[in-house]
C-alpha cells in the first residue's frame, strides 16, 4: 500500500498524484518504442537486430535522412543521441534517448514534462507545475520499485 505522502507529491501547493506520473512515463515509453519500430520499419529494418538498429541511427548513413516524415501525422529528427517524434495534428511530443533499445525506456524530466504536456490525456494534472518538479517525482517511483530504471 502506498503510504499518503507518497501517493501524492505537494509542490508549492500543486498536488501532483505519482500514479498519473507512473502511467505517464509507462505510456511514453509505449509510444517511444512504437514510434521507433515504425521508423524502423519504414526503411526495412528492425530495431531488435543490432546491426539494423546501429544503421538506422548511424549519422554518416546517407540512406537513411535525420528528419523527414514518418507517417502523414508524424515527423521525427535525430538530434544529438535522441530522436524526436511530433505529431503534426495533435502536436504532440515524443522524445526518445537512443542509448537504451530496444526498450527506449531512459526517462529525462525535461522529455517526459514535454510528453505530459502534449499529451492530452495528461495536459491538465500538470497544470501549474515546472519540468524540474518532476524529477523528485521521477526518483521517488524508482526508489519504490514501482517504474524500473533503464539508465544504460
Amino acid at each position: 500500500m502506498i503510504n499518503n505522502w507518497l501517493k501524492f507529491f505537494k509542490l508549492n501547493d500543486i498536488k501532483i498524484e505519482l500514479n498519473v506520473i507512473k502511467e505517464a512515463i509507462f505510456d511514453y515509453r509505449s509510444d517511444g518504442k512504437e514510434l521507433m519500430q515504425k521508423l524502423a520499419e519504414k526503411y526495412g529494418l528492425d530495431i531488435e537486430n543490432e546491426k539494423d538498429y546501429e544503421n538506422l541511427i548511424a549519422k554518416n548513413n546517407e540512406e537513411i535522412p535525420r528528419k523527414g516524415e514518418l507517417s502523414k501525422r508524424w515527423n521525427y529528427a535525430f538530434h544529438g543521441c535522441e530522436c524526436g517524434f511530433y505529431n503534426k495534428k495533435d502536436k504532440q511530443q515524443v522524445e526518445v534517448v537512443l542509448n537504451n533499445h530496444p526498450e527506449f525506456g531512459h526517462i529525462d524530466a525535461w522529455f517526459l514534462f514535454s510528453y505530459m504536456e502534449t499529451t492530452e490525456k495528461y495536459k491538465k494534472q500538470i497544470e501549474g507545475i515546472n519540468w524540474q518538479q518532476l524529477q523528485p517525482l521521477i526518483e521517488k517511483l524508482y526508489k519504490t520499485g514501482e517504474v524500473e530504471s533503464v539508465n544504460k
